[in-house]
C-alpha cells in the first residue's frame, strides 16, 4: 500500500513540476479559497470541504489525508474553536 502512496505523490509533484509559475500560483489560489471558504467561512467538516466545496468523491478521502490536508483541516478548526467556542467538530 505504502508503493501505492508514494506513487501518488511522485504523480502530483510531477504534475506540479510540469506546470508554469503562474499556473502553479493559479492552482493554489483556487485551493486556497476552497480551504477557507469551506473550513473557514461555513466551518465545515473534513468531508464536507472534500466532497461539497471541492466536489470530489469518497474516494479521495484517504489521499488527501496523506497529502496533510486532515492536519490542516483540524488546526483551523482548533483555532477557531479557541476563538470562539460555540463551533466545535462535527
Amino acid at each position: 500500500m505504502n508503493d501505492y502512496w508514494d506513487e501518488l505523490e511522485v504523480q502530483s509533484e510531477e504534475y506540479w513540476n510540469s506546470l508554469t509559475k503562474q499556473q502553479q500560483l493559479d492552482c493554489f489560489c483556487a485551493v486556497m479559497r476552497r480551504v477557507y471558504r469551506g473550513d473557514v467561512e461555513l466551518r465545515g467538516s473534513y468531508r464536507y470541504v472534500l466532497y461539497d466545496v471541492f466536489g470530489f468523491g469518497p474516494n479521495t478521502y484517504a489521499p488527501a489525508q496523506l497529502s496533510g490536508y486532515l492536519s490542516i483541516h483540524n488546526l483551523i478548526w482548533d483555532a477557531l474553536e479557541a476563538e470562539d467556542p460555540k463551533y466545535t467538530k462535527e
